[in-house]
């Protein structure tokens, strides 16, 4: 229900997952406003248009619904 206009595809298996953007630069903003949040995540693909999404496999449910509350709110905040 975010607005996702601006992501060009999602694609992975079980918990790896990669969103790529349209901006190419978006990944890397994405990614640092994540890291203010307290939300670790790296950018991936030939010119870091991709955020790369690896948690733990010992992540709780609760971890991870509040992970990927902080990315919404990270993609949300770095239009």
């Amino acid at each position: 229900e975010e607005n996702l206009a601006d992501v060009k595809e999602y694609r992975g298996r079980g918990l790896v997952w990669g969103l790529e953007f349209h901006d190419k630069g978006r990944a890397g903003r994405v990614a640092k406003r994540a890291f203010e949040l307290g939300l670790l995540i790296e950018t991936s693909g030939p010119e870091s248009e991709v955020v790369k999404l690896l948690p733990a496999l010992t992540i709780t449910p609760d971890e991870l619904d509040e992970g990927m509350k902080t990315l919404a709110r990270a993609v949300r905040e770095t239009v």
